[in-house]
């Protein structure tokens, strides 16, 4: 397996990379199920505020 470790600036290890057809492969051994993609900026951003309401904040974090 072709492992690539992912690090910031100061040489913190932050992400491993492996090759899809090793990814595929691991999904299948462990069962892993892959979600939906990820919602654009602005759903996310829609979500964030409609949760924000609901915890009684406002956009400013008071």
């Amino acid at each position: 397996m072709d492992i690539k470790y992912l690090s910031d600036p100061k040489g913190v290890v932050t992400g491993v990379f492996i090759p899809l057809a090793e990814w595929e492969r691991l999904k299948q051994q462990y069962g892993i199920v892959e979600g939906a993609p990820a919602e654009s900026g602005a759903q996310l951003q829609k979500g964030l505020g409609e949760a924000l309401k609901k915890a009684g904040l406002n956009e400013a974090g008071s």
